[in-house]
């Protein structure tokens, strides 16, 4: 193995600083975009959101800390909240538990006294049914779509929850020593607002998107901002003039926020001491005055550019919206050639500087609800993703030296908690895939991907041969073209879980007392599977339109009151048609929907296929009153069915054709749907992002022998323990998925022992298997190379594995920071060997 170069003392510091700082409060971002927004009632959405971003980028706090050496912060911490309050469910969350996150045990938060107020008393009071949340809440209630309460009360519902489900749900709840029944049944409502029949997902975010940086950088934002006053001298129509302006502004603006930056580190040169330090704050001064608003002329300058138009981005969105940075491999490239021609830069110092970079994009703190920490992470878990590798888009080999020189950035900062795709094909580079195998020696994190798959979904979704080759990955596992994409790829969900339920129940969801579905006939009356699986198909197509037209729904209000200049003035198309993203701007438009508990939904109609009807060993009756009692008296009963029920990912043809069946249907009921902006196609994926807990929670008790309250399967993997032919068999079974067809992209998590990747033999048989399982026609599969005693460990002592970085349910996490549930699923993992 070779040996990796080591981090230098100053990345090693930054990384650090960043793990260790406190999680705060900050409320500039908030206060910015109210102040904005009060003085701009009256004109165009385009405009309001341009002035909210100008007054952000000019007023903000700006700081550089000493192992900076690419300025530019997100807010006014170190680790800080970039509080969305024009989107409203960060609104929901410091109002509703502001004072638990500052209390927590664990990693509580920190507030100023004075900010606290201020947020409290004065701007989220001004938010008040203004906010998109509010906005996509009244279009729900006008199109039918909000939801009911539940019947249950809300102690019955936390109730049921306690017996499974997260301890510290029932002390938020003991918490509230006055107006508990209030808290609760304000946390339901708030609940449905995202979660309708609090199973399926429909969050208040687009975003999910590759932020053009292919495009700005080698043009800089002069020529973008040019562009759209040459477009404005044709006098077209009112409303592209206000966009157009609006970009002018945004891009205006960016170039002010860098030479803020400029000004600043002067300003610091002027008082360091170091020399040496104080010739980087004047190289930082230097390429702040030019970039972004002019192309880069360095490797150096690329970085800033890159990281400011990030940045600016980020700000105008604010957190949760998981903007990509692309393939910057192959953008930042021609930089860091020249630079080497030039004996400009060396090696080292090109790897000190990504290292620099990949910090920063771990650097983001997403606030969670007591109700919510348990299933997720907060650190970094905005991911910017990062893609390396595959095809160019002409269809060459693009692995490059920067491809492998990211590698060892990402190994160093040991993955931080962000997400890194690599792409791989047929004719990858030994070396580079054998550097793949190694990494994960060090470190969890890497998502890996198989060109020939996903290029072919990308065509089946409409994207040019040149625009599929030149896909990127954004947040968790979805690709889509790096060039000219709104691709809203995450946010939208449904639990097939769930929808075996209101199978089983003829239309009722039990967590929510009620028939939510069709009546599709009492399963007792069932003749044979058939019957059955018409029923299943009923209840599936039902709800995925429905969650379609609560998608459709929350982007018709996006486009109505919360376009983004400055994010659509990264594509082209966008420019050119003066046209915001939200209203269907880009070249590519795309919708999603996911599907969670997929191998729990198929492992459970093969058990009532092979165990009802093929067998007569359990009558429906039997099985249906098993369920609702979750098995009590019955254990002998379901300790058969955990046992021998055909397992999806142990290489059994039955179980695998049944998952493969219920993939097939429910990726065409998506793609079926009708989506709200012209031009825009809703994409298929399975990915669950941690919230396949949070399902398990609410649902009842499943075919397969799975109690109630318990976890349903992560995303396209088995259920965990139906691993038993190994990774082999795991393999073979998801490849009997058209994966071509998962056109928004799906998650395959493993868990492999350490010691697989410690050597060349064990790494030479993963390189196999993983070169199998792509022939074969897998996706995806993103591993955790770490023991339970690590883990188990670090659930004790977590202070002493802060930077413990794992694969979640496709993105990246620090262990310590997730809740205990999840983790308690990471280990549930089975642990493979090779």
């Amino acid at each position: 193995m070779n040996k990796n170069p080591p981090i230098t003392t100053r990345a090693a510091a930054y990384r650090d600083r960043i793990l260790n700082a406190p999680y705060e409060i900050c409320v500039e971002r908030a206060r910015l975009v109210t102040e904005s927004y009060r003085k701009t009632r009256g004109l165009h959405p385009a405009m309001r959101a341009a002035l909210a971003l100008e007054n952000i980028l000019l007023n903000m706090s700006i700081f550089i800390l000493p192992e900076e050496r690419i300025a530019g912060n997100r807010t006014s911490k170190v680790i800080g909240t970039m509080l969305p309050v024009e989107r409203g469910e960060m609104n929901v969350i410091m109002k509703m538990d502001l004072d638990n996150l500052l209390a927590r045990e664990r990693q509580p938060y920190r507030c100023d006294p004075e900010d606290r107020k201020e947020l409290l008393n004065s701007i989220l009071p001004r938010w008040e049914g203004r906010t998109l949340r509010d906005l996509k809440h009244r279009l729900w209630k006008e199109r039918g779509l909000a939801a009911e309460p539940p019947r249950l009360s809300p102690r019955a519902l936390f109730a049921r929850s306690r017996a499974f489900g997260p301890d510290h749900l029932w002390k938020t709840f003991r918490a509230h020593t006055s107006g508990r029944e209030r808290f609760l049944l304000d946390t339901v409502r708030e609940l449905q607002i995202s979660n309708p029949w609090l199973v399926h997902n429909v969050f208040d975010v687009q975003g999910h998107l590759s932020v053009g940086h292919s495009r700005v950088l080698p043009l800089g934002l002069k020529a973008v901002h040019d562009r759209a006053a040459e477009i404005l001298k044709t006098n077209p129509p009112e409303d592209k003039k206000q966009f157009l302006e609006a970009v002018k502004i945004c891009c205006a603006a960016a170039r002010a926020f860098a030479g803020r930056f400029a000004a600043l580190s002067v300003d610091m040169a002027g008082n360091e001491p170091d020399p040496v330090r104080r010739d980087e704050l004047l190289r930082i001064a230097q390429h702040a005055s030019r970039v972004p608003w002019l192309p880069p002329e360095s490797f150096h300058e690329a970085l800033q550019s890159l990281w400011f138009t990030q940045l600016a981005a980020v700000l105008s969105y604010g957190i949760g919206g998981v903007l990509a940075v692309g393939r910057p491999d192959q953008y930042l490239l021609p930089y860091y050639a020249e630079d080497q021609r030039r004996g400009a830069i060396n090696r080292d110092a090109a790897r000190e500087l990504v290292e620099e970079l990949l910090v920063k994009l771990s650097g983001n703190l997403i606030p969670l609800p007591s109700y919510a920490k348990d299933t997720a992470s907060e650190l970094g878990a905005d991911a910017q993703a990062v893609t390396l590798g595959g095809l160019t888009p002409v269809g060459g080999d693009a692995t490059n030296e920067l491809s492998f020189l990211f590698l060892d950035a990402f190994i160093n900062v040991r993955a931080m908690p962000n997400s890194v795709a690599v792409r791989l094909h047929a004719d990858t580079p030994a070396e580079f895939v054998q550097k793949v195998a190694e990494t994960h020696h060090f470190t969890s994190g890497l998502a890996l991907f198989n060109d020939a798959v996903v290029v072919k979904s990308q065509q089946n979704c409409g994207c040019a041969d040149e625009h599929a080759r030149d896909y990127a990955v954004i947040g968790c596992v979805e690709p889509a073209p790096q060039h000219d994409a709104f691709a809203c790829t995450s946010g939208n969900d449904v639990s097939l879980a769930a929808i075996l339920e209101m199978t089983l129940n003829n239309g009722r969801l039990l967590i929510m007392g009620r028939r939510l579905g069709p009546r599709t006939g009492d399963p007792r009356e069932f003749k044979d599977f058939d019957n059955l699986w018409f029923a299943f198909h009923r209840q599936l197509r039902h709800t995925v339109r429905f969650i379609a037209r609560c998608v459709n729904a929350k982007d018709e209000a996006f486009a109505r009151a919360f376009p983004n200049p400055f994010i659509s003035s990264t594509f082209e198309s966008c420019v050119e048609t003066a046209t915001d993203m939200t209203a269907g701007g880009a070249a590519y438009n795309f919708a999603s929907i996911s599907g969670r508990g997929l191998a729990t939904a198929a492992d459970s109609l093969g058990a009532l296929k092979r165990f009802v009807y093929d067998e007569n060993r359990f009558t429906m009756d039997e099985m249906l009153e098993a369920l609702a009692s979750n098995f009590r008296g019955r254990e002998k009963m379901r300790r058969f069915l955990w046992s021998n029920t055909p397992r999806y990912g142990a290489d059994n043809p039955e179980a695998d054709a049944m998952a493969a069946r219920v993939a097939a249907l429910f990726c065409d009921e998506v793609a079926r749907c009708k989506a709200w902006r012209p031009g825009c196609r809703f994409r298929p994926g399975f990915f669950s992002y941690g919230m396949h807990v949070h399902d398990g929670m609410l649902l009842g008790a499943t075919p397969d022998g799975r109690r109630a309250g318990e976890p349903v399967s992560n995303s396209i993997s088995p259920v965990n323990g139906a691993e038993t032919a190994g990774p082999t068999g795991v393999f073979l079974s998801v490849a009997r998925i058209n994966h071509e067809n998962v056109t928004n992209g799906g998650s395959l998590n493993m868990k492999f022992s350490p010691s697989l990747f410690s050597a060349e033999e064990g790494r030479g048989k993963f390189i196999a298997m993983l070169r199998a399982y792509f022939l074969a026609g897998g996706m995806h599969v993103q591993c955790n190379a770490v023991d339970n005693e690590t883990l188990r460990d670090a659930q004790k002592n977590p202070d002493r594995h802060r930077g413990l970085v794992v694969r979640v349910s496709g993105y990246s996490a620090c262990f310590t920071d997730l809740g205990k549930s999840i983790q308690d699923e990471i280990i549930a993992r089975t642990e493979m060997r090779g």
